[in-house]
Parts: structure tokens; C-alpha cells; sequence
């Protein structure tokens, strides 16, 4: 009996099972090395979150829009900074879409933009403040002279539908992450400058008592979730003043308090803090029945209620006072009823965008993935038509190429999958498919820049090369290994100018990246696929996670990524 046909079927089982082992290690030591990065971005933001208490105003950009502008003042109420005049007079607001925004990035980060509103909170200027994201795009945002002004008429507390934003044409990602830091600023509970005070302990005291055991979870300036001396949910607490603080009762408007037990009825109201007359104000929260009409209700309920119908009436001592607060406490159930309504739509309606060049995308996808993984690969004619249309539309005209800088900008600030899903899912498919078909799907049938070289490459027979190139064969591995090195310590390099992607929206893209685009098509006339084989440090990455005859033995990459992996959670963990 033969039995060396067995054998080799064992060893080709054995080598395969291998192989798939080193792959998942492989991916996993990626993915390692993506949640570091993320987490040492993380640990960066606590300092960010100080830029909407001390953001930096350039008195030249409030003059151009409020020209009695002469000083703005320090905070006074949720990051807002007021403008005054020469009478000392409040003309106007300042606002930063930072900290508030700081989860909304673009290619590479978030931006941080200064919007100028009226004494409504309406917005009437914008101007971008310092961006994360890449130069390239950054810089045609700025040129775009038309694209801030679209925000103007947005008002806080209600910001204008986030899917009606006009994009700018070769910077998309980078504007409507813009776009939606400013619908994210402006959709935030509009503060109030008259009841500026969060909820804190003082309320707990007034409501419960001393020593209740009772403790605050702020959730927003409105509202606080209760949580009992056994750490279980109590319930909520709500102040009106950011919802309502405009009814007066004989001399100004009050602030009320609102109790909601775990099944979100009030079980008890008081009055936190007014403008009208004291003590009389004071005799509202020694009067248990004209509280009576409002308890064990839920706010939709309270929003509904008729005073007339109710026959509610004032307080003896404070007649005004008490009605004033009796209407206040339906309007602000009401506007808190709406709020929550308007967030649920923002959730559902502004936070994806999907544009006609997402659906030739995910066109493009499904075209590469069947040439590439069926016979068609080798229909010649095929080929080349394909490579046009990848060059011609998925690369100028979407720009959803996978690059470095989006991978590792994306790893560090988190994925911008509801701006654009395309790209999102050209880099799923990119990496999936490495990992899962032993074939680079991406860089054989997707990519532009590949396609292009393919296209110029000249006919007939190849002379042989030089010695000395064949040796280049490590550098996009040593690219890749200081791409995530730059990452990991956090040294704000422009990573989109070390590839020549960008080139293919090249009315944005930077000069180092034209030069790469031309250089390597020039060279790839004489030396086939030169960018893909001795310089794309992308293709590398992709390739690493790629299974295949010799993916099964440890090789000077898998040591350079363990090492990067302990390098990265030692800071991690410092």
C-alpha cells in the first residue's frame, strides 16, 4: 500500500491548520494594537475637554460678524461665552463645538469650530477654529468660502436637519464631520442664563432631607438619575429652568424641581429657586395641595393638563408667583417631552449619510470581489476595462481608497461609519477577505493606484532587474512598522503625504502625494507594480493578515508586531 499520498494529505492538513492559527494570531495582534492606540487617544481627552471653558477667541473672526463687538467675557453657562459691546451690553454668544463633538472625526480626527450667535441663540457666524483631520482636506474646507455660511439660522437646542448639509467636493468626510460637530453643539440642551446652576446636593436636601443616603448621577443640565444608598436606580430628578425660564410671576420668572420615580411619574415638586418675592415664594413648598394637580403623573401627562379645567389656583400670599409656576411646570414637561422626541429623530435621521458614490462603491465592492474571486480574473479584456473603471471612478471620483491615514486615524479616534459607510466598507472588505480567501481582494482588483500602475506597465518581455531593487522588498514593511510607531506615541504626523493616495482627488491632495502618484506610475513603466512592491506600506498591512503557503512559520513581522503590541499597552498601562 502507498502511503505517501496519505501522507501528504496529513502534512497539508497539518501545514493548513497551521496557517490558520498564525492568522488568527496575526489578526488579533492587529487588533491589539488598534485598541492601544485607541485607548492611548482616550487617555488624551480629559485635556480636550478644558477647550470649551478656555477656548481661544480671535477677536478679528467675532468683528467680521458682530462689528460692536469689543470683549468677550468668560464663561457663564455650559461652555457659552458672551460678547459685549462698548456699553458692556450682551450683543451676542461664543460657543465651541468642543468638547461636545470630541467622538465625531473625519479621516483622521475631530475639528473644533467657534460659532457666533445672537442674543436668541441663533447661529450667525462660524468659523473653524483647528482641525485633527488631514491638512489636505482641512485646507479645502477653509477655501470653500460657502460652505460655513449654510449654518447660519441653526439655533441651539434645535439644530437644522443634518442630512440637508452641502458637502465640500473632494474634502466630503472632513465637512460633514464639521457639519455634524456643529449639529452635535447645537442639538445639546440650550442652557440658561438665568438658572445657570446644575443639579447637585443642595437639591438632594431639599427634596429628601438630610442624610437620605440618596446621590446624583448627572446625565445633562436638565436632568439627574437617582441612585438609593444601595446603589439601585431611584428614579430622576429634573430642574425646568434650562427648559423654561422665561414666565414671570410678579417680579420674575422661578425654577422648579421634578421628582420621577423609577415608573417616570413625579412623586414630588418644589420650588428650587425664583426671582419673585420672598418669603411669599417660600410658602409654595409649605402648600402640599396646590402640588396635588402634578403628582403621580408622567411628564406627557403633566404637558397636557388644563389649569382652568383643573381649577387651579394660587397660593394665599403668593397668587402670581404660584401660577407663574404652575404654567411653568407644564411648559417645561412639555418642551421636555418634545426634546426627548427631536433626540430620538436626531439618532435615526442625521447621524448617516449615504451618497450616490456610496452606492457605486459598494458597486465597485461586489464587481472586485466577483473578478477577483472567480475565473473572470483571467479574462484579459476583462482586466483592463476593469482597472479604467477603478481608476477612473473608484479612485477619482469617490476617493475611498484605504490608507494609512485612515486606518490608523480611524484606530485612534474611532471609525466614522455613519459619514461615510463606503469607504467603511471598502477597509471591512480589504481586511475580511485577507484574512478569510488566502487573496488581497484590495490590492489586486480594488485598487485604484494599483490599477493605474497595471495600466501604464509596459508590453512585452520584462528585463531582469537590478540586484539592488529586489532588496527594497523591506521597506513598506519598515514604512508600516514607523506609521504605527508615530501612532502609538502619538507624534502628529500627516500620514495621508507618505502615500500617493490622496493624489486621486487631485484638486485637494498635497504635493508630496502628487509626486508619489507620478513618480511611482513613471517608474512602474519600467519596474511592473514598483509602488505596490517595494513602497505601499498599506498593501503590507493587508498582506500580513493574509493567509498563505508560508503563513503558518514566524517570521521578523510577526516579531515586529509583538513587539510593537508590548510597546504600546506598556504606555497603555503606565
Amino acid at each position: 500500500m502507498n502511503l505517501l499520498p496519505v501522507l501528504d494529505t496529513q502534512r497539508r492538513s497539518s501545514t493548513n491548520r497551521r496557517s490558520i492559527v498564525a492568522t488568527v494570531l496575526r489578526c488579533a495582534l492587529v487588533l491589539l494594537i488598534a485598541v492601544a492606540i485607541r485607548l492611548l487617544a482616550d487617555r488624551q481627552r480629559p485635556l480636550e475637554r478644558q477647550i470649551d471653558l478656555n477656548f481661544d477667541v480671535d477677536r478679528t473672526l467675532i468683528a467680521a460678524v458682530l462689528p460692536n463687538a469689543v470683549d468677550v467675557g468668560a464663561v457663564i453657562a455650559d461652555g457659552m461665552r458672551p460678547v459685549y459691546d462698548a456699553a458692556s451690553q450682551t450683543i451676542g454668544f461664543a460657543i465651541a463645538t468642543l468638547p461636545k463633538a470630541i467622538n465625531v472625526v473625519g479621516y483622521k480626527g475631530p475639528s473644533n469650530v467657534l460659532l457666533l450667535l445672537d442674543t436668541t441663540s441663533t447661529v450667525i457666524g462660524a468659523s473653524l477654529l483647528n482641525s485633527e483631520d488631514t491638512p489636505e482636506h482641512v485646507a479645502a474646507v477653509l477655501a470653500d468660502t460657502v460652505f460655513l455660511h449654510q449654518f447660519r439660522g441653526w439655533t441651539l437646542g434645535s439644530p437644522d436637519t443634518f442630512s440637508d448639509v452641502d458637502s465640500v467636493s473632494g474634502a466630503t468626510l472632513t465637512s460633514l464631520a464639521i457639519a455634524e460637530a456643529i449639529a452635535v453643539r447645537l442639538g445639546s440642551e440650550k442652557p440658561s442664563l438665568r438658572f445657570p446652576n446644575e443639579l447637585n446636593a443642595t437639591d438632594l436636601e431639599l427634596m429628601f432631607g438630610k442624610d437620605s443616603g440618596m446621590t446624583l448621577k448627572v446625565v445633562s443640565n436638565v436632568e439627574a438619575e437617582l441612585v438609593n444608598s444601595s446603589g439601585q436606580p431611584a428614579g430622576n430628578l429634573i430642574r425646568t429652568g434650562p427648559l423654561v425660564d422665561s414666565l414671570p410671576g410678579y417680579q420674575g420668572p422661578s425654577e422648579l424641581l421634578l421628582q420621577l420615580g423609577p415608573d417616570q411619574k413625579t412623586v414630588k415638586l418644589a420650588l428650587r429657586t425664583t426671582y419673585d418675592n420672598q418669603p411669599y415664594a417660600g410658602y409654595l413648598n409649605e402648600e402640599p395641595y396646590f402640588w396635588k394637580v402634578f403628582r403621580d403623573k408622567t411628564l406627557s401627562q403633566i404637558s397636557d393638563i388644563d389649569l382652568e379645567e383643573e381649577r387651579v389656583e394660587g397660593v394665599s400670599g403668593a397668587t402670581m408667583t404660584s401660577m407663574a409656576v404652575a404654567e411653568t411646570i407644564i411648559a417645561a414637561a412639555r418642551q421636555h417631552v418634545e426634546s426627548q422626541q427631536q433626540e430620538q429623530q436626531l439618532v435615526q435621521q442625521k447621524r448617516f449619510h449615504w451618497s450616490r458614490h456610496d452606492t457605486g462603491t459598494m458597486v465597485v465592492l461586489i464587481g472586485g470581489i466577483a473578478i477577483g474571486l472567480t475565473r473572470l480574473r483571467g479574462v484579459r479584456w476583462l482586466q483592463k476595462l476593469w482597472n479604467i473603471v477603478l481608476v477612473a471612478y473608484f479612485g477619482l471620483m469617490t476617493g475611498n481608497l484605504i490608507s494609512l491615514a485612515i486606518v490608523f486615524g480611524w484606530a485612534a479616534q474611532g471609525i466614522a461609519w455613519r459619514l461615510a459607510p463606503g469607504l467603511t466598507a471598502v477597509i471591512a472588505v480589504g481586511f475580511v477577505l485577507s484574512a478569510v480567501s488566502r487573496r488581497n481582494i484590495y490590492c489586486s482588483h480594488l485598487c485604484p493606484h494599483g490599477a493605474a500602475q497595471q495600466l501604464v506597465r509596459r508590453k512585452g518581455q520584462t528585463k531582469k532587474l537590478p540586484a539592488w531593487i529586489s532588496r527594497l522588498l523591506w521597506l513598506p514593511g519598515l514604512i508600516l512598522l514607523l506609521a504605527v510607531t508615530v501612532t502609538v506615541f502619538g507624534i502628529n504626523w500627516n500620514l495621508a503625504a507618505w502615500e500617493p493616495f490622496n493624489a486621486y482627488i487631485w484638486y485637494v491632495a498635497g504635493t508630496s502625494s502628487l509626486i508619489l502618484a507620478v513618480g511611482s506610475l513613471l517608474i512602474s513603466r519600467f519596474v511592473p507594480m514598483a509602488y505596490c512592491r517595494y513602497a505601499c506600506a498599506t498593501g503590507r498591512l493587508l498582506d500580513y493578515v493574509r493567509r498563505s503557503a508560508r503563513s503558518d512559520r514566524f517570521t521578523f513581522a510577526d516579531g515586529a508586531a509583538l513587539t510593537i503590541v508590548i510597546v504600546a499597552w506598556s504606555r497603555v498601562f503606565v
